[in-house]
């Protein structure tokens, strides 16, 4: 939650947050694709020689970037892995890995965790779980992920959250027990390894120590 809306009267702060959490609703089900989620909101389906990247809060700046052949492979190196938890494991990884990569073309290598700042260089959870989300679906297309799906973003009211403020995260969903994980990259700095935890918890209002 930005300091500007923690600052407000409670009356004008809850209608804020009720507002914040109806736009961050709006686009995401908890069970559908991604392409879906990028029609919805005017991106083009990522490939690797073109996807978008939201910067500057509610992806109000959109570049577009492609990767280079190593770039592929360094994502390559941190996989296949021999089960699901160990994907996972991989994924978190693998996140970060694509945060360098990119930030350096667009500037958000200085992006700072937890930010709501504004700056165009600054990414809040919107502009996060919309490029973790387009990471996924790229390493999905290159095989990478033999024991996870992707699925459109998610997002938490904080009716239900447990805490004040909504919050939006990527997910991916297990192939075989179909149980969903948040994949969370907002909570750190640019190229630090996501968050993977499981969607009760996160809808619960979890977030790191």
């Amino acid at each position: 939650m930005s300091n500007a809306v923690r600052h407000l009267p409670r009356t004008m702060r809850f209608l804020a947050v009720l507002g914040m959490t109806m736009i961050l609703g709006a686009c995401a089900t908890q069970n559908s694709s991604p392409n879906i989620y990028f029609r919805k909101n005017d991106l083009q389906p990522p490939v690797l020689n073109s996807f978008p990247h939201c910067r500057g809060g509610g992806c109000t700046k959109v570049d577009t970037v492609s990767l280079k052949p190593a770039d592929t492979i360094r994502i390559k190196k941190l996989f296949p892995a021999r089960n699901a938890q160990a994907e996972r494991r991989q994924i978190a990884r693998a996140i970060g890995e694509w945060e360098k990569i990119v930030g350096r073309r667009t500037g958000t290598f200085r992006d700072t965790g937890d930010s709501y700042s504004g700056d165009p260089f600054q990414q809040d959870c919107v502009d996060e779980s919309t490029n973790t989300t387009v990471y996924l679906a790229l390493m999905q297309q290159m095989g990478l992920l033999k024991f996870h799906t992707v699925n459109a973003p998610q997002s938490r009211a904080p009716l239900f959250s447990g805490r004040f403020g909504p919050h939006r995260t990527a997910q991916i969903e297990d192939r075989k027990t179909h149980m969903r994980y948040a994949v969370d990259s907002w909570f750190h700095d640019n190229g630090r390894p996501a968050e993977i935890i499981d969607m009760k918890s996160w809808k619960s209002g979890w977030r790191p120590d």
